[in-house]
């Protein structure tokens, strides 16, 4: 089995462009990645600003870290629903013109007719998820991280974090 590779054609319905599909799949992965992004911007921004107040002397409170992320992770699940209306496409694209979904389900192999049609949609879904659980730890990593940077030397750190989600001033020192 090592070296064995699986055809690209066998994971589409024939006629579709399997290379197509993945191809988009990767380019919308990507564009969610990136918009992604502006949660990890937001959060080195307050951090910073954070820093800059405590080390004035003054002290504020800065926002919990799912507050955050806002609509970063928005494009992940738009992916996973447009994947999933692929899978309904591929599914129709059987039944269009000699309807072979009946011939599909007569072969020895019972799951070729879903495989071909959910391979792409899973795969893709898969990857979304898996990316977007990647970068929420990783944002989540640098939250801490730079937080523990910034309040370096405040004697209860956690205090600092807003319950109501929102940064604010709280006070002089």
């Amino acid at each position: 089995m090592i070296g064995k590779r699986i055809a690209l054609e066998k994971l589409a319905p024939v006629g579709a462009d399997v290379q197509k599909q993945l191809r988009w799949t990767g380019v919308a992965l990507a564009a969610s990645a990136l918009w992604s992004l502006r949660a990890l911007m937001r959060i080195v921004r307050e951090m910073k600003t954070l820093k800059a107040v405590i080390d004035q002397g003054a002290f504020s409170s800065v926002a919990a870290y799912p507050r955050y992320l806002g609509s970063a992770f928005y494009g992940f699940a738009l992916l996973s629903l447009v994947l999933a209306g692929l899978a309904v496409w591929n599914y129709a694209a059987f039944r269009r013109g000699a309807r072979a979904d009946y011939l599909m389900r007569r072969l020895p192999n019972r799951w070729e007719y879903h495989r071909r049609c959910l391979a792409v949609p899973l795969l893709g879904i898969a990857a979304s998820v898996l990316v977007a659980l990647t970068l929420y730890v990783l944002y989540r990593a640098v939250y801490w991280r730079l937080f523990r940077e910034a309040t370096a030397g405040v004697e209860d750190p956690i205090r600092l974090i807003s319950r109501s989600g929102q940064a604010g001033w709280r006070g002089i020192w």
